[in-house]
């Protein structure tokens, strides 16, 4: 009588979720001391310049998210920032020309293009 004797190979996949949250967001006219300057969800067409911080925690570093920046749902900027510690803070800025008024959103991705917040902003004449 004969033996057969069967070898099996068994393929174990490892999924390692990357974990990043966003802790804060928010948009201002500065960054002083890594920290938001001038917090506001509504801004006047003459603002020329706004930010948006985040305060990020992340379980695998190094890593990167970006700021995508969208206006009336189009694309306008798209802002790779690279993060160095399990809690970070960072920031974008995007340039507002006086004609682009509306609603702004800034979508925070990881790395794979995940989005993980969104925010928006008003550039309005009734700013205050």
């Amino acid at each position: 009588m004969r033996r057969v004797i069967g070898v099996f190979l068994i393929l174990v996949t490892f999924s390692f979720a990357q974990t990043i949250k966003v802790q804060g967001m928010e948009f201002a006219v500065a960054i002083q001391d890594r920290e938001p300057i001038g917090i506001s969800d509504k801004f006047p067409p003459d603002i020329g310049k706004v930010y948006c911080w985040t305060k990020i925690y992340t379980e695998k570093i190094p890593t990167k998210i970006y700021h995508v920046w969208y206006y009336q749902g189009n694309e306008m900027a798209r802002v790779e920032l690279g993060i160095t510690y399990h809690t970070f803070r960072t920031w974008s800025s995007k340039k507002i020309l006086p004609q682009w008024t509306g609603e702004w959103t800034v979508v925070v991705e990881d790395e794979n293009g995940n989005e993980i917040a969104r925010k928006s902003f008003e550039i309005t004449e009734h700013w205050k």
